[in-house]
């Protein structure tokens, strides 16, 4: 995990970078509880935890985001029918070794720990870890994570995401709490039962434009530098080389730039 801070002109190259997809979900299987598949050449199982909005969420009992959007896009190019997998985030590596989905598309950052189990195909997002507050206090918090270091502030994370690995590793004696769902914590952090939220930063911007009326305001300064990517299982090289080949097509022609830009357009104003 990079630990460098990015001060706010470099969180302006992160806007660049995440505005670049488009396209949506017009059409979306429902979530499927089958773990195996009879066929797998016609079918792809694709892991998803539906609690980062606006990467992959459920909307009106479907899957929804810019993650269910690419998967699709991917079961066209491969000519094979999506079947989303609905895994809790914890479960997600262990489904993904026993064969219960094909691949993860869930918002899931390149760590080190994760790269040594899985393979992981090209990035598509670069993102970070940045703050969310309430906006009476963004001034206090102005400086991001720093200000928040060697103090008693309640930090919000979300278990066994990034966000959390960081804050325990690079925090001395955090005063952390830990949440199942992004949901729950900014609850929380609206009922002021935690003073911040440290999330990835396509979720946290999300969180603070759908609730301006609660007054939340995202700290632009950037803790880490991280990738997100979709997992496949070790052994499954024609998968991996298929996705691949997927992810350079849609960069190259612009797919994936115009998704972005539809599931995060807050992020290009």
């Amino acid at each position: 995990m990079n630990r460098h801070f990015f001060k706010y002109p470099q969180f302006m190259v992160f806007l660049l970078l995440i505005s670049v997809f488009a396209g949506g979900c017009a059409v979306q299987p429902e979530i499927s509880g089958r773990t195996t598949v009879e066929d797998k050449t016609t079918r792809l199982l694709v892991g998803v935890s539906t609690n980062a909005p606006p990467l992959i969420f459920r909307e009106n009992n479907r899957v929804s985001g810019l993650e269910a959007a690419l998967a699709q896009k991917l079961g066209v190019f491969s000519n094979k029918e999506i079947v989303f997998i609905e895994v809790p985030w914890d479960k997600q590596l262990e489904y993904l070794e026993q064969g219960k989905t094909d691949i993860i598309m869930s918002g899931m950052t390149i760590t080190p720990q994760r790269s040594y189990l899985v393979d992981f195909i090209t990035p598509y997002l670069r993102s970070g870890q940045v703050m969310l507050v309430r906006l009476e206090d963004r001034q206090r918090f102005s400086g991001g994570v720093t200000d928040v270091m060697n103090t008693h502030y309640k930090i919000g994370t979300i278990t066994d995401t990034t966000g959390d690995f960081f804050v325990s590793e690079a925090i001395a004696k955090a005063n952390e709490v830990r949440f199942k769902t992004s949901a729950e914590a900014v609850t929380a952090l609206i009922d002021k039962d935690i003073d911040v939220l440290i999330h990835d930063a396509p979720v946290i911007c999300h969180y603070a434009a759908v609730n301006q009326s609660e007054k939340l305001a995202p700290i632009l300064v950037m803790a880490t530098e991280e990738y997100l990517a979709w997992a496949v299982r070790k052994n499954d090289g024609e998968l991996k080389n298929e996705a691949e080949r997927f992810i350079r097509t849609i960069t190259e022609n612009g797919e994936l730039a115009k998704e972005i830009n539809t599931w995060m357009p807050y992020l290009s104003r």
